[in-house]
């Protein structure tokens, strides 16, 4: 071939080639569509279609905002329930290190365990997703609140009030760190609870049952000493019961005073929110006490209350690594509670507070013969 043929073909070549890079940018691939919903199934076993970015939330009901607070989703929150306004924060881990910038927050409702969710107030704060508690559910058609709200209602829960259920906190933060956007911080929540439950079974593998009695149990308002709880949560984590087990109900329960007489349980812990009701009723008739042998012996500790407006489940771990403590010294010997307790506040929630339960609640940790003495 001559040379000048050459030449031209090899122009034409490299026409052809600017031509095809002139194009490319008109016939890039297309970026793949993001879709702009997700369905998600909730606690009531509704198909719910939520938006793909939510960035204006309202919670409802026992449990619901403080999830959202766990999962450090706050900043989504545009509206809050007077009782995050009203109510003492002390014993409400969440509210102990968001009540500041939640009142600043408008009110979208009453808020309590027994008040229906208020639609009007709702769609004032114009929200784009509404997570409501499954207690709500037999108080508000979620359906209906999604239709006068203007915005999708997911029904969230975490099992019963005043229980830990592990496995139904992780299903639960999980579903909503999808739906939060929060994949990440929902799975290391779930690993975090995973390592405590299974150091806690770990150190009380295997040992002694003792006979305990759990008093004054935070529920629905002030309780008396008798006021306790079947399958006490932070004893279950440690592998024990109480001596409210052998009633055989699940749940708070009120005994009698015999009951607890007859079987003499060895330890004895009160809750600290009603310890002023078990101080009044002691000091009016010390003899009934006296006639425990856990009160003789000084063998009566303090715990942190952890039913506040649905389980705090933090709380709940941190009263069992104290419980432990107290029933197997020799299994939880490296175990400070109170630092302990700081540690998980500060997974859950990115803060330390228990010098703030401390000051709330006039103290912590710690065994109560100094204050009922036989």
């Amino acid at each position: 071939m001559k040379a000048w043929k050459v030449a031209v073909l090899l122009l034409i070549v490299v026409a052809i080639a600017g031509a095809a890079l002139l194009y490319y940018p008109a016939v890039k691939p297309r970026e793949e569509q993001k879709p702009s919903v997700v369905w998600v199934v909730d606690y009531a076993g509704r198909n719910v279609s939520v938006p793909a970015r939510v960035s204006r939330v309202v919670a409802i009901g026992p449990g619901a905002l403080r999830l959202v607070s766990y999962l450090g989703a706050v900043d989504l929150v545009v509206g809050v329930e007077d009782a995050e306004k009203t109510w003492s924060v002390v014993g409400r881990d969440y509210a102990m290190v968001y009540s500041e910038f939640f009142r600043k927050l408008p009110t979208i409702g009453p808020g309590g365990p027994r008040s229906p969710p208020n639609p009007e107030l709702i769609r004032s704060v114009k929200p784009d997703l509404v997570i409501m508690s499954r207690v709500y559910v037999e108080l508000y058609d979620p359906d209906r609140l999604s239709q006068e709200v203007g915005a999708p209602v997911v029904v969230v829960d975490y099992g019963i009030a005043g229980y830990l259920n592990a496995s139904e906190f992780k299903r639960a933060i999980t579903l909503l760190g999808k739906i939060l956007g929060k994949e990440e911080r929902a799975r290391e929540l779930c690993s975090y609870v995973d390592s405590l439950v299974s150091d806690l079974a770990s150190r009380a593998k295997g040992v002694e049952k003792k006979s305990i009695y759990v008093g004054a149990v935070s529920y629905k308002g002030a309780q008396p000493f008798t006021g306790t709880q079947g399958k006490f949560p932070p004893l279950q984590l440690i592998g024990t019961g109480s001596i409210a087990d052998e009633t055989g109900k699940v749940g708070f329960i009120n005994v009698d005073f015999e009951f607890i007489l007859k079987r003499q349980p060895a330890y004895v812990f009160i809750d600290l929110n009603n310890l002023n009701n078990v101080l009044d009723d002691f000091n009016k008739d010390k003899s009934k006490y006296c006639a425990l042998e856990a009160f003789r012996a000084g063998r009566v500790y303090a715990i942190l209350p952890f039913n506040y407006y649905h389980t705090n489940v933090a709380t709940a771990f941190a009263d069992a690594y104290y419980m432990g403590k107290v029933l197997y010294p020799d299994r939880f010997a490296d175990v400070d509670p109170a630092r302990k307790a700081d540690e998980i506040y500060q997974k859950f929630l990115g803060k330390p507070i228990y010098k703030d339960f401390v000051s709330g609640l006039g103290r912590g940790f710690g065994d109560l013969s100094d204050l009922f003495k036989c």
